[in-house]
């Protein structure tokens, strides 16, 4: 993946309203381009944080279909 890429891809998921799915694989995509990331260890824990607070794990499935 090119750097043009991940940033077209952080722009398109890295909104208000994304779902942890989307940042989690925001994460991944971003640690594929640059392993050491300090911001995908920065997405990680808050997305860590985020999970802990709510009890929950946001799949991405909305359950319909």
């Amino acid at each position: 993946m090119s750097y043009a890429e991940a940033m077209h891809i952080a722009e398109r998921t890295l909104l208000d309203g994304a779902t942890l799915s989307e940042l989690k694989q925001a994460s991944m995509d971003l640690r594929a381009l640059t392993p050491d990331s300090a911001l995908a260890d920065l997405v990680d824990a808050k997305v860590e944080f985020i999970e802990s607070q709510k009890g929950c794990f946001d799949t991405g499935d909305t359950g319909a279909g």
